[in-house]
């Protein structure tokens, strides 16, 4: 957005300046998560070269090297990484600056994303919006004379004027039309440059997700049975959506205002047990299958990923478990076992290994099929083990979302399969309920999109349900404690 000249970019340069993480670094620590830290730091860097603060940009620019750890494995690949850098990089080369140096690790990302983006333009769906997800990537247009920007255009704006609400690819995107001049209707580049200008600062990497919370609320809220706080005209919006054409519910935007990013397979999971939670009819789990990979047995979230999500396929499993898909279900409870023994437990949605223990303990505690008992039993064992002294969870200190999706798969664990550790369960919930009762709630950015963010709105579902089952247990634990006492007198 600091990169489109217009009423907004001197609030944009403000903001970057008074939001470095150093001195010469943007968004997460390098520790947290060092590709965060290179595009967020690259990024904000170019826009203040742009802006003519050479001062903040140009050391920024020399360290980004630095950024990159000596053995970079095992770190979470924020969505379309290397799209990214690589359409800053032609930006650059546009402008006639400088193109940083890129690391090995940067360079590899980079190649295997240019790869993925040619198979996708020479994909017969490229501009269906309904199954093509190039809108949500269209800083990838930037550069490329292959793309036909009229049709792009055409196929991708949303009616707010943005391509795909997703403010970073409609600034790189109106960059392009504006380097090639009259290819596009003068009328379309009016609607997405007035959305540029009048965006509110700062800005997300996605405008809305008006789904999302409804879901997951719905989901954490039935299991300490409590009334469901979600609004109902928000449920009945998540429900009509779910009968779009394509079987998969878009989380980004609605069938009332126009779609620009198709499904995907989480959002659509979750949203099914939401809906069937409450009590609606919604879709079977068939319209999921345009997104099962057969060699693999296993579900992609969207259509040309590279790896498969295993939070994915745990909230599939859950729904093909609810529609009788035994076989299917085996297929993935199958993958599911093979990831977990390979460690690869990891969601690349989210940056805590919390979260992927919690949900995969929360969602087989309630499936009844032999395979499904030893991964809830594992994924609980897996939390006792890395509970934080405080008694809250997190991989760089407890946070409340993170202690919030143990407590949930720990509970759901010890209500199904809690034989073999119901003590250890209790203590740890007990110690749970401490740490919630006693920190307020934190705001961190976990989940994984072009950047790291935080989804706000789930941290106080998240606290609010975690300790009404902390609650329940902790008085289960006083009473057990009691009757054990009283029998031994």
């Amino acid at each position: 957005m600091s990169l489109v000249d217009g009423p907004q970019q001197p609030r944009c340069v403000q903001w970057l300046t008074e939001h470095r993480t150093t001195p010469t670094t943007w968004g997460a620590s390098p520790r947290v998560n060092w590709y965060d830290a290179y595009l967020s730091t690259y990024a904000a860097a170019l826009a203040l070269h742009h802006a003519g603060q050479h001062s903040l940009a140009e050391p920024a620019l020399s360290a980004l090297a630095t950024l990159v750890p000596p053995d970079p494995t095992g770190v979470l690949e924020t969505l379309t990484f290397g799209a990214l850098v690589d359409a800053l990089d032609r930006f650059c080369a546009h402008r006639g600056w400088p193109v940083p140096p890129h690391p090995g690790p940067v360079r590899t990302v980079i190649d295997r994303e240019r790869l993925k983006w040619r198979r996708m333009r020479a994909w017969d769906h490229f501009l269906d919006p309904s199954r093509s997800i190039a809108g949500y990537c269209a800083e990838r247009v930037y550069g490329d004379e292959d793309i036909d920007a009229g049709a792009f255009l055409e196929a991708f704006q949303a009616p707010n004027g943005s391509v795909s609400n997703a403010p970073g690819a409609s600034a790189l995107f109106f960059l392009e039309a504006q380097r090639r001049g009259k290819t596009v209707a003068p009328e379309r580049i009016d609607r997405l440059r007035h959305y540029l200008h009048t965006s509110p600062v700062p800005v997300g990497y996605l405008d809305r997700v008006p789904h999302f919370t409804t879901a997951w609320t719905l989901m954490f809220e039935h299991a300490p049975e409590a009334a469901p706080g979600s609004d109902p005209a928000a449920l009945d919006m998540l429900c009509q959506d779910l009968g779009h054409p394509s079987g998969l519910l878009c989380p980004v935007g609605t069938l009332g205002v126009g779609l620009t990013i198709p499904g995907d397979a989480d959002s659509t999971a979750c949203a099914m047990l939401a809906a069937r939670t409450m009590g609606r009819q919604v879709p079977d789990s068939t319209g999921l299958d345009v997104l099962y990979a057969p060699s693999q047995g296993c579900y992609r979230t969207f259509l040309f990923e590279h790896d498969a999500s295993i939070s994915t396929n745990i909230h599939v499993a859950a729904v093909l478990a609810l529609d009788g898909r035994y076989d299917r279900l085996t297929q993935v409870l199958r993958w599911l076992t093979h990831a977990v023994t390979e460690g690869r437990t990891l969601c690349k949605w989210h940056l805590s290994p919390t979260y992927a223990h919690g949900e995969l303990a929360r969602i087989t505690a309630g499936i009844g099929h032999p395979l499904a008992a030893p991964l809830c039993t594992q994924a609980a064992k897996s939390l006792l083990a890395t509970q934080n002294p405080d008694g809250g969870w997190g991989l760089h200190g407890s946070t409340t979302e993170e202690t919030g999706y143990a407590v949930h798969g720990l509970a759901a664990a010890a209500r199904s399969h809690g034989h073999a550790f119901a003590a250890q369960a209790a203590d740890a919930l007990g110690d749970a309920h401490t740490y919630l009762t006693t920190y307020p709630p934190q705001e961190a950015a976990l989940w994984l999109g072009k950047t790291l963010h935080c989804l706000r709105p789930l941290v106080p579902v998240l606290q609010r349900t975690a300790l009404a089952l902390t609650g329940q247990a902790t008085g289960e634990g006083h009473r057990n404690h009691d009757t054990r006492g009283a029998g031994h007198i």
